[in-house]
């Protein structure tokens, strides 16, 4: 199981994180949003490895008034935290 679990994490206003929530659960199935973070700035998205275009092309598709910035993505306990976010830099979205 471990291997197709993606987390992409995001970046953005605290104001703005109930409103990401709230699209996201219009997307049924998508990605499931957890914060983890004390300061409310980050979020992560966890998804499907197969499901993770689909995230990127939701994400892609967002109002620009929502400043969401992906800072990092990696597959679920895989070795140390194997790290997916430089393989993709390169890619377009």
């Amino acid at each position: 199981m471990g291997r197709d679990v993606v987390i992409v994490e995001v970046l953005l206003p605290q104001a703005e994180a109930v409103l990401l929530q709230s699209l996201l659960q219009g997307e049924d199935g998508l990605a499931t949003i957890r914060c983890l973070d004390p300061e409310k700035k980050r979020q992560q998205f966890w998804t499907t490895a197969e499901q993770l275009d689909d995230l990127y092309q939701w994400l892609d598709s967002l109002p620009n008034t929502l400043h969401v910035e992906v800072t990092d993505e990696w597959r679920w306990q895989e070795g140390s935290r194997e790290e997916l976010w430089e393989e993709r830099q390169g890619e377009s979205r």
